[in-house]
């Protein structure tokens, strides 16, 4: 740009975005900084919408999270959305035809929501993936509906779970035999299954929805596969997310489930870097790429992109770190306090401990010998003690 001061563009409104705006004000003060946001609300909590928004224990205000601070007169802020990306002109465009130059520019589009084709613009069903669909859902809520969710992932059982807590009739439907299956790898299948029967939870297993009947434009019933038929007067999905790439389309960058980066978080042009649930970055600990849809992940993993972006606007390498990181995430489903950490996916072994006078089962995942993962219940400082022992074994490990 000339003989100005740099321009760096922050994509994305929410918390990969805001620890990235957060750490770029005080480490680049010199430059402008950009924050198109995406999103007309401020940042808020994501992890508390299935569970303690969706349950009328928390109200909006407590979802909110704190402003940035400091001196933030290089900083502004846009609620548009990004349209399109052109990496030859060093441009972004934004849903208004407004395009901003840039010379560094972050990524943090994050993910959105998965939805089946045949239950899209129906009214009555909805995704959970923003404060918006929270609002809609709970909203929905007031007339004491039969519910139905759509999947037997993390956001389906917590909202099964959820909606069970302010005794609502809930069905789901899972296309699976077990729940929480690729969160937990399988190894407490058995365990989720008697959780939410013993919670009132109509579970119907190895089934898909293929079909949905409506009464005045709206869900009143779905059919699934095998021609069985459910009642409902409000579906939720669960079904899993895509990253926030379409707007890359044509851009030049590497995208394959997310922007493909190094272990620096940097993309395959220069000075374009990517974090939080858009970034599939190569983690030094597992020597894997992966695309880490956690709460944690984005937080950490936002600050480390906005770290790395600084070293190459200013030149300052001591900021210049690779992102290796044991990613964590954890669940509460009718009290339980259920956690995971590490990358389970590739395992060759799991140790599961159930015995009867533990307060909940325990999981160590392993591979060639070596922990990569645990998981367990009720358990939080021992599986917390695992995870700063799968980080020094592999530091251990890659120093050897």
């Amino acid at each position: 740009m000339g003989g100005m001061r740099q321009r760096i563009v922050v994509a994305g409104g929410s918390l990969a975005g805001h620890s990235a705006v957060t750490e770029l004000v005080g480490l680049v003060p010199e430059a402008e900084i950009v924050w198109v946001t995406g999103e007309q609300h401020r940042t808020y909590s994501k992890p508390a919408l299935s569970k303690e928004f969706m349950q009328a224990r928390n109200e909006l205000s407590e979802l909110m999270l704190p402003d940035i601070g400091g001196d933030l007169s290089n900083l502004r802020i846009v609620r548009r959305s990004c349209a399109s990306l052109d990496t030859a002109n060093r441009t972004v465009t934004l849903d208004d035809g407004e395009k901003i130059a840039f010379d560094q520019l972050l990524i943090a589009t994050g993910a959105q929501a998965r939805m089946p084709g045949m239950l899209r613009g129906v009214g009555g069903v909805f995704p959970l993936r923003t404060l918006d669909d929270a609002v809609a859902i709970r909203e929905s809520l007031a007339g004491r509906p039969k519910v139905l969710v759509v999947g037997g992932g993390l956001i389906g059982c917590e909202l099964a779970a959820s909606m069970r807590t302010l005794g609502l009739e809930v069905t789901l439907v899972e296309r699976l035999d077990t729940l929480l299956d690729r969160p937990f790898g399988g190894a407490f299948g058995s365990y989720f299954l008697d959780l939410h029967r013993a919670n009132g939870v109509d579970l119907v297993m190895d089934a898909m929805v293929e079909r949905v009947s409506l009464n005045d434009g709206r869900v009143a019933a779905v059919e699934l596969a095998d021609g069985a038929k459910i009642e409902t007067q409000l579906v939720v999905v669960g079904a899993g997310s895509e990253p926030c790439t379409q707007w890359l389309e044509g851009s030049g960058l590497i995208v394959a489930d997310g922007v493909v980066c190094d272990s620096y978080l940097a993309t395959s042009m220069p000075g374009i870097f990517a974090a939080g649930d858009v970034a599939r970055w190569t983690n030094p600990i597992y020597d894997l790429q992966m695309r880490v849809e956690h709460w944690t992940n984005a937080s950490a993993q936002g600050r480390a992109a906005a770290r790395n972006l600084a070293a190459s606007a200013t030149g300052r390498q001591e900021l210049r770190k690779p992102f290796a990181d044991v990613p964590y995430f954890w669940s509460d489903q009718y009290g339980q306090k259920i956690q995971m950490v590490g990358w389970h996916q590739g395992h060759d072994r799991v140790e599961l401990d159930r015995s009867a006078d533990a307060p909940g089962p325990l999981a160590r995942f392993y591979r060639d010998g070596r922990m990569i993962a645990a998981a367990g219940v009720n358990v939080p400082r021992i599986v917390m003690r695992l995870r700063r022992q799968i980080e020094e074994e592999a530091r251990a490990q890659e120093a050897a």
